[in-house]
């Protein structure tokens, strides 16, 4: 009963240890922005399925239809293309100032244009050159008022009139101009009748979406000073914000004030999540009876310059119907009306004549935006509504500009869990996304803890529609809009037309639209049940794999997977290949077992063997065997392994390194003696062709290496000591990484068993990273080398005797190069060795 209470116990602290590392990782791949393009879809989906539109013909009942809008689109679309009187681009001085003369006089508070103006009218620019040109020939010609005069005349003349006029502007970037960034202003003549100017650059999401809008916009060399966009340009002028007042971003708040308005922005950031009120609203369902959308008015550019002084195109279309909005004028089709009587009875009902009403007007005391849509411009945006109905609809840009400031009037702002949906620009995430996170995985783990995998994935996936549900009830202030469009699908029809109070799903109020992340906690759903039930699988296998782990002790783990993928047993043999031997072993070993008794001595060992075999499994070295205080390994089999030399150089500086950790360690915790504190061990490298493979008997079989090469490796490792140095390499592993790492040149060395000689050397460390005392030793033994070579033994004995002098002789080190080198000069002096010797050094012990 303890056993098993102890191995629920073990189970459930792994369980919770594998949800805080779900926890982990989720939020890491949050931080990373991985659910950030499917979080952007889900927040389109809250929008064109579940919430559709505020206003227009389609809107459920709502405040909002009630409340109205204040915006009014006058669009150069299909109808305006066809029946203006002239071509695009329309001429400014004849279409454009009649435009804005037109809209005024017809009681627009405020006309804005998502028209460029940056350059003069080619129109008249091209008259003014060609006059210019025949008065050099001698002709009086008359030049006609340029187009861009006439247009600012009217601004000028309208901004009289009591209408507050918004141009466009836009912040542009020329690499070979200084200042590279600067803003595009519409042309001098339209400036001086004194309109305002607000920026029209696209803000953007990655996928092309347009669901922020931006407040203003910062030139590189100009970052205190706020260049504000058209949107909050026309409503400045709306709402008379006075010119003196500078808007203030409350960084710690969230908040753009900006008189008295307070926007809710995106953390770290100038935008706000744009609350579209609904489809284009000029779209319309193709080879469909269904009107357009109409989510704001909306009129043809035909249709504003219609009036009795302007001749539209198609002669049936040209019924002056801006003149019904015009004081002092009537349209031509009302005047039409034979019948006195009806035709007075006509004029009363559309408030002219003698009691011509103002107010009657569609753009009376309106924000009257102008743009195009037309498709030869493609001035389109995708927003949030593009898959409404599952229809694809693009909006026009000049919509996306109103929508934004509807949303700004109304204070219609949508709030966000942290005040930041997805990971914008890189800074991140809320810590509520975490907590959330955390939240979900428990819940999860929880659930999966008691019952079985296969109830506990229903449970989960439940628990996750439910949270799918409340997230979109949230966006649209209904939290039983799934149960209510679920039974509108599921019931007859005529029974849910009949009690449509009981199906139709609620809209938000003003502000009381909320997003909360959708991708993100699904993620956390399934990762947390996806790697909780794993954890149950593998748990539950591990009876089965007895026999996995049996073998596992005599075998290594690399052949058992070979010998279970390809369900054969393990045979006798091996491959020669090019590979690098290592060998390690601890200084004066014998003296740590006359100190230490033997719990002690299996303590320290075994952690001295984890350490350093952690970094030989790190550099992807082959773990071959203990022997004792040895470790022998080998790179490159049985998986390739590039660059093995230099992987087998890092693993013999960072062992050192690692060594130096454990030696601070040890003196740092009582009852170890001295001899552990100076710890030191050997390590030999050699590469060369070795043979690796499985070897032993047909009972009992090892993964090992053999071969002159390994031998040699040994050798170095063993006679490190002869020389009083710690890593000993041979010449073929040295010449594969010379560059790469600092060098000793140590011997030419016929090592203890073999007859052909080897150049051996000391490595230091990485290339430039040499402490500098010793850099000088080893050019001062180098030197006193030289002279050793070339038989000058008198002078290489007192060179060796002051290279001796610098050496580092810290506890444990016995002897150096150059130490060892005076008596072989002594030697060498009494014996010489002959014109042709080649400084070969024969060991006589390992």
């Amino acid at each position: 009963m303890i056993d098993k209470l102890k191995k629920i116990f073990e189970q459930s602290l792994a369980g919770i240890l594998i949800t805080i590392g779900t926890i982990i990782v989720v939020a890491f791949l949050h931080w990373l922005g991985a659910f950030d393009a499917l979080e952007l879809k889900l927040y389109d989906y809250r929008f064109h399925s579940v919430r559709g539109p505020l206003t227009g013909w389609a809107a459920r009942d709502s405040s909002f239809i009630k409340l109205g809008t204040d915006i009014v689109l006058v669009d150069v679309d299909d109808e305006a293309w066809r029946l203006m009187p002239e071509q695009w681009p329309y001429p400014r001085g004849t279409i454009w100032a009649n435009v804005v003369r037109n809209l005024s006089q017809a009681g627009a508070r405020v006309i804005a244009f998502d028209v460029q103006f940056d350059a003069p009218e080619a129109k008249s620019e091209y008259f003014k050159g060609y006059a210019a040109d025949l008065r050099k020939q001698g002709f009086e010609v008359p030049v006609p008022e340029h187009g861009d005069e006439l247009f600012g005349a009217a601004i000028a003349e309208a901004i009289a009139n009591g209408t507050k006029i918004v141009i466009n502007a836009k912040m542009a970037t020329e690499p070979s101009r200084f200042p590279p960034q600067y803003i595009s202003m519409p042309v001098e003549a339209l400036l001086r009748g004194n309109p305002e100017t607000g920026l029209i650059n696209d803000f953007l999401d990655e996928d092309g979406f347009a669901r922020r809008y931006s407040l203003a916009g910062y030139l590189d060399h100009e970052p205190n000073r706020a260049y504000l966009t058209l949107g909050l340009k026309c409503v400045k002028v709306f709402e008379g914000i006075a010119d003196s007042v500078v808007p203030v971003h409350d960084f710690k708040n969230h908040l753009w004030r900006y008189g008295p308005k307070t926007i809710n922005v995106l953390s770290r950031s100038n935008t706000f999540l744009t609350n579209y009120y609904g489809p284009a609203s000029g779209y319309k369902l193709r080879e469909s009876k269904i009107p357009k959308w109409g989510t704001f008015p909306h009129y043809s550019l035909a249709y504003i310059i219609d009036t009795e002084e302007i001749t539209l195109r198609d002669p049936m279309e040209d019924i002056d119907w801006m003149d019904q909005f015009l004081p002092g004028k009537t349209p031509e089709w009302i005047t039409a009306i034979e019948d006195s009587a009806e035709r007075q009875e006509m004029m009363e009902v559309m408030g002219l004549g003698g009691d011509f009403d103002i107010t009657q007007s569609p753009f009376y005391d309106k924000i009257v935006l102008i743009g195009v849509s037309v498709e030869t411009v493609h001035d389109v945006k995708s927003t949030p509504f593009y898959n409404y109905l599952g229809i694809p609809q693009l909006m026009p840009g000049v919509e996306t500009h109103a929508n934004a400031i509807q949303t700004m009037l109304h204070n219609n702002y949508i709030s966000v869990l942290g005040n930041r949906l997805v990971d914008v620009l890189g800074f991140g995430f809320p810590a509520s996304h975490f907590w959330l996170i955390t939240l979900i995985c428990f819940l999860t783990f929880i659930t999966i803890a008691f019952v079985n995998p296969v109830i506990a994935g229903i449970l989960v996936l439940i628990e996750a529609i439910l949270y799918f549900s409340i997230a979109c009830g949230f966006f649209v202030a209904d939290q039983f809009w799934l149960v209510k469009m679920m039974f509108s699908k599921l019931l007859p029809t005529s029974f849910v037309q009949n009690n449509p109070d009981w199906f139709s799903i609620g809209l938000p109020g003003i502000g009381e639209s909320m997003m909360l992340p959708i991708a993100l906690p699904i993620a956390a759903f399934a990762l947390t049940y996806t790697s909780n039930v794993i954890y149950k699988f593998l748990n539950e296998q591990k009876d089965k794999k007895f026999l996995k782990n049996t073998f596992g002790t005599y075998i290594s783990p690399e052949l058992i997977d070979q010998m279970y993928e390809d369900k054969k047993e393990p045979k006798l043999g091996g491959d020669v290949g090019y590979h690098t031997a290592f060998f390690s072993d601890i200084q004066s070993f014998s003296s740590f077992s006359e100190v230490l008794e033997p719990k002690k001595m299996v303590s320290l060992m075994n952690e001295y063997l984890t350490e350093m075999t952690t970094v030989l499994l790190n550099r992807q070295g082959t773990l071959d065997k203990y022997i004792g205080d040895s470790i022998v390994a080998f790179y490159g089999s049985p998986m390739p392994v590039e660059n093995h030399e230099y992987q087998a150089c890092m693993t013999a500086l960072e062992m050192e390194q690692e060594l130096a950790v454990l030696r601070a360690k040890w003196d740092s915790e009582e009852g170890w003696p001295e001899i552990v504190h100076n710890m030191q061990h050997r390590i030999g490298l050699g590469s060369g062709n070795i043979v690796t493979g499985n070897m032993g008997s047909t009972m009992r079989m090892n993964y090992t290496m053999m071969g002159d090469t390994v031998n040699i490796a040994s050798r170095l490792e063993s006679s490190a000591k002869q020389y009083g140095v710690y890593i000993q390499v041979m010449d073929a592993t040295q010449k594969a990484v010379a560059d790469q790492f600092e060098w000793r040149f140590l011997d030419y060395v016929r090592v203890k068993g073999k007859s052909v000689p080897v150049k051996v050397y000391e490595l230091l460390a990485e290339k430039g990273k040499i402490d500098p005392a010793l850099a000088a030793t080893v050019e001062a033994f180098h030197a006193a080398q030289r002279l050793y070579l070339d038989q000058d033994w008198k002078k290489a004995i007192k060179a060796f005797r002051e290279a001796e002098a610098m050496e580092d002789m810290f506890p444990g080190r016995n002897t150096n190069p150059s130490a060892i080198y005076i008596p072989r000069c002594e030697h060498m002096k009494n014996n010489p060795p002959g014109k042709d010797w080649d400084g070969t050094w024969t060991l006589t012990s390992k």
